[in-house]
């Protein structure tokens, strides 16, 4: 009877070593270029996105985040141009749209709006796509890459990149930017941009929708006759 325990025993620790090996396997075989060439994978064919966005910002001096925003968030790639719309609707409405090379911030509260064209120059904004269809050599180019393992977030499984410019140009805007990835959809659902001061935005997106249809319509700015237009 003692020996068949014993038996029992040594198999169960030696099937607990076994799954223990089988799941450290799983874990290292996911690399930093697997990664990045799942995310490449899934960005290739990537044509359109909404998604629910929540975002607060960090003020570093303060050591403490501001209460936060949240909103939907469109994105849209036809023929090599890309538009983009960050709605905010709580607690104070705005909209952001990236369209054509100029970008249009509307504040209907204040009955304002700016606009400014981009040239070659990049938006704060834009970095939201980051992670979104930006195939791995350009990111590697731009990049310089960290892996900082894995993270649940809301119990789904992630992987962390730290990701810092190497062109002071980029390094201007933000000096680091982190990505939560979803182990499924290789996607990020959370993205933290560092700026020079250390001040940082957080943005969470949720109800992530890829290649839906989105008209060119989405991204377009009606304003009132009421509204003061400032350009830049």
């Amino acid at each position: 009877m003692k020996q068949a325990l014993r038996s029992i025993w040594l198999l169960s620790v030696a099937l607990g070593l076994c799954l223990g090996l089988a799941t450290a396997t799983v874990s290292a075989a996911v690399t930093l270029d697997a990664i990045l060439s799942n995310m490449d994978k899934v960005g290739q064919n990537l044509r359109s996105m909404e998604a629910d966005i929540v975002q607060k910002k960090w003020t570093d001096i303060l050591s403490e985040y501001d209460e936060g925003e949240e909103g939907q968030f469109l994105f849209l790639k036809e023929n090599n141009a890309i538009y983009l719309r960050k709605q905010i609707t709580e607690p104070t409405a705005s909209v952001l749209v990236i369209k054509d090379g100029k970008v249009t911030f509307y504040q209907p509260a204040i009955k304002q709006a700016q606009e400014y064209k981009l040239g070659n120059n990049k938006d704060k904004a834009e970095f939201m796509l980051l992670g979104f269809g930006t195939n791995k050599t350009a990111l590697r180019e731009t990049y310089n890459i960290t892996d900082l393992g894995e993270e649940k977030l809301d119990g789904k499984p992630t992987y962390k990149l730290e990701l810092k410019p190497k062109s002071e140009k980029i390094a201007a805007f933000f000096v680091r930017i982190v990505l939560w990835v979803d182990a499924e959809r290789w996607i990020p659902i959370q993205q933290q941009l560092v700026e020079p001061t250390q001040d940082h935005l957080l943005i969470r997106f949720s109800n992530i929708r890829l290649n839906p249809r989105i008209p060119k319509s989405e991204f377009d700015v009606r304003l009132p006759k009421d509204v003061r237009v400032i350009r830049n």
